[in-house]
């Protein structure tokens, strides 16, 4: 019988292990592109942010097209959390598993005005954390990994050190924010915008 209990102990421990690696995998700037590109465009973005979603949605399927595609450039997104709601969306998405992110990251922003909830003033963040929760099930997020999420101390951490980080090494003050070839870019530029950075740098 104790070699039943031990052997359950174990698999709970190995089980929480695991899920905790599961995490910490996507507790780091999510890339897509070839690593070996000539150039790292490094985006620091919120997921309340409006230009961001705009960026997101329009602008950057065709950057992703012409030059992730085809290994011109590699493309890194970092959160840079402006409120509490956006807070509690970056660490939705960093529970997310990491084949998922981008899946979820890009249905956060064309969902935006969905989720940001703001028909009752005194109650935004709690229903937008709510409306949050709707998201995380088609994600398979049950309801105790979500509030385990939300609650999530390592997490919350990674997501606000990557902001003072920003902020103290590219001087970042908005987003979207872009830091190419080691200089800073902010705003919501045009494809055209940075077509042109973009052929300047790699040739």
């Amino acid at each position: 019988m104790k070699s039943i209990h031990k052997f359950s102990i174990f698999l709970v421990s190995l089980l929480v292990f695991y899920q905790s690696l599961a995490i910490s995998s996507t507790l780091t700037g999510m890339q897509l592109g070839d690593d070996a590109a000539p150039l790292t465009i490094v985006e620091y973005r919120s997921l309340t942010c409006s230009h961001c979603a705009d960026f997101s949605n329009n602008i950057f399927p065709e950057i992703k097209e012409k030059y992730i595609d085809t290994g011109k450039i590699k493309f890194e997104v970092r959160p840079f959390a402006l409120n509490a709601i956006d807070l509690n969306a970056f660490k939705l998405l960093h529970c997310t598993d990491e084949k998922d992110f981008f899946a979820m990251e890009k249905l956060l922003f064309q969902d935006q005005k969905k989720w940001i909830v703001t028909k009752q003033s005194d109650r935004v963040l709690e229903n937008s954390t709510d409306a949050l929760r709707t998201y995380s099930t088609l994600f398979s997020i049950s309801e105790d990994e979500f509030n385990s999420c939300m609650e999530n101390e390592e997490i919350t951490d990674f997501i606000l050190t990557m902001r003072i980080d920003a902020v103290e090494d590219y001087d970042v003050s908005s987003t979207p924010s872009f830091i190419i070839d080691g200089d800073l870019y902010s705003g919501n530029m045009s494809f055209s915008e940075f077509e042109k950075i973009i052929e300047k740098k790699i040739n």
